[in-house]
C-alpha cells in the first residue's frame, strides 16, 4: 500500500495503460487461437461431408469395418419371397474343354441347357474383372472360366428390373470386391452383368451362378445374394480351381451357421501347379493384349463375325 502511495498520478496512468495493452494483446492472441481452431474443425467437417458426398456421387465402394452378418433363416425366407428356384445344385457339366478365344465356338452351340451356363467348355482366358457391374452383356464363354476359378456371377434381365436395381447390384458387387472378394491375378471376383441374348432360360429376372450351381429368382434381394456368395464363392464352393479364390475372413458370413472351406470336392491339381496364377490365368496385361488383337469381346471390343457371344444389351448402369 505504501508503494502504491509513492506512485505519482502520471505513473499510475502509465501502469494502467500498460496493463490494458497487456490484456488486449492476450485477448487478441486468444481470439486468434480460437479462430484457427474453429477453422480447422470446420475444415475437417467439410472434408468428411465432402468425402461422403463425393463417394455417394461417384458410387465408390464402401470399405466395411465389421463383417456383414446374414441370418440363415432370414436368407431362406428371402429366397422364398424372391421366388428363387435352384435349377442345378453342385452338379457341374462334365466337359471342361478349354479353347483359344480366337477359335471359340458360338455360345449357343456349347451351352444348350441352362442359360446362362453354370459350367462347361470355355476359353483359355478368364474374363477381365469389371467394376460396379457391366453395362453390356459379358461373354459367357470367358466368364465360365472365372466360375471355374471360384467366381460368382449375378446375371439379370434389364427388362424385368425396376429403375435403380441394376445399380444396386453393381454397388453390391463392387463393395464385396473392394473388401476381399477380388483376386485380379486369378480372375476371381463377384460379377454383375445384364443377360439378354438368348435371355435367362427360366424366364426369371435374376440368375445367380457359381461353378456347378444355378439359382434363378423373380426379384433381386441382397440377403439372397449374400447367402449365395457365402455358400459358393471360391474355397466355399466346388470349383476345380477354387484355391485361386480363398474365402476372405471377417467380411461376409452367417451369424448363426459356420461355413468352412470345401475339402471334399476335387481340385484340379495339374492345372493348379505353380499357382497362384497358372498359365491359363489371364492378367490385366494379357486381357489388354487380347482385346487389342480382337481375340475376344470383353464388354466393348468387337467380336469376329459369327461367334455370337456378347449381346449389346441395355446399359442399365448409366
Amino acid at each position: 500500500m505504501a508503494e502504491r502511495e509513492r506512485l505519482t498520478n502520471k505513473e499510475r496512468r502509465a501502469q494502467a495503460r500498460d496493463e490494458r495493452k497487456r490484456r488486449e494483446a492476450e485477448l487478441a492472441r486468444k481470439r486468434k487461437r480460437n479462430t484457427l481452431r474453429n477453422g480447422l474443425i470446420t475444415a475437417a467437417i467439410v472434408g468428411v461431408v465432402g468425402a461422403v458426398v463425393l463417394q455417394a456421387f461417384l458410387g465408390g465402394p464402401t470399405v466395411i469395418d465389421d463383417a456383414i452378418l446374414v441370418n440363415s433363416d432370414t436368407a431362406e425366407e428371402a429366397r422364398q419371397a424372391a421366388g428363387c428356384e435352384v435349377l442345378v445344385d453342385r452338379e457341374p457339366l462334365p466337359d471342361r474343354t478349354h479353347f483359344e478365344a480366337n477359335a471359340a465356338p458360338a455360345a449357343d452351340t456349347i451351352y444348350t441347357d441352362v442359360r446362362p451356363t453354370h459350367s462347361g467348355p470355355h476359353t483359355v482366358q478368364t474374363h477381365p474383372i469389371v467394376a460396379a457391374g457391366a453395362g453390356s452383356q459379358l461373354d459367357e464363354r470367358s466368364t465360365t472360366h472365372n466360375l471355374e476359378h471360384g467366381s460368382i456371377i449375378a446375371w439379370y434381365d434389364p427388362d424385368q428390373l425396376e429403375g435403380g436395381v441394376a445399380d444396386e447390384m453393381g454397388t453390391w458387387s463392387e463393395t464385396l470386391n473392394a473388401n476381399g472378394f477380388r483376386n485380379d491375378r486369378g480372375g476371381v471376383a463377384i460379377f454383375v452383368s445384364p443377360y439378354t441374348d438368348p435371355g435367362i432360360s427360366s424366364g426369371k429376372a435374376i440368375a445367380f451362378r457359381a461353378w456347378g450351381v444355378a439359382m434363378d429368382c423373380d426379384t433381386w434381394d441382397e440377403d439372397v445374394a449374400h447367402a449365395f456368395v457365402i455358400d459358393h464363392y471360391g474355397t466355399h464352393g466346388i470349383a476345380p480351381e477354387r484355391p485361386l479364390g480363398p474365402y476372405p475372413e471377417g467380411v461376409l458370413e452367417y451369424e448363426d451357421v459356420e461355413v468352412d472351406d470345401n475339402v471334399e470336392a476335387p481340385i484340379d491339381e495339374q492345372l493348379m501347379e505353380g499357382q497362384p496364377g497358372g498359365d491359363d490365368v489371364q492378367t490385366d496385361e494379357d486381357a489388354t493384349e487380347s482385346a487389342e488383337e480382337g481375340e475376344l469381346d470383353t464388354g466393348g471390343a468387337e467380336q469376329p463375325e459369327g461367334e455370337g457371344g456378347d449381346a449389346e444389351g441395355e446399359d442399365a448402369q448409366e
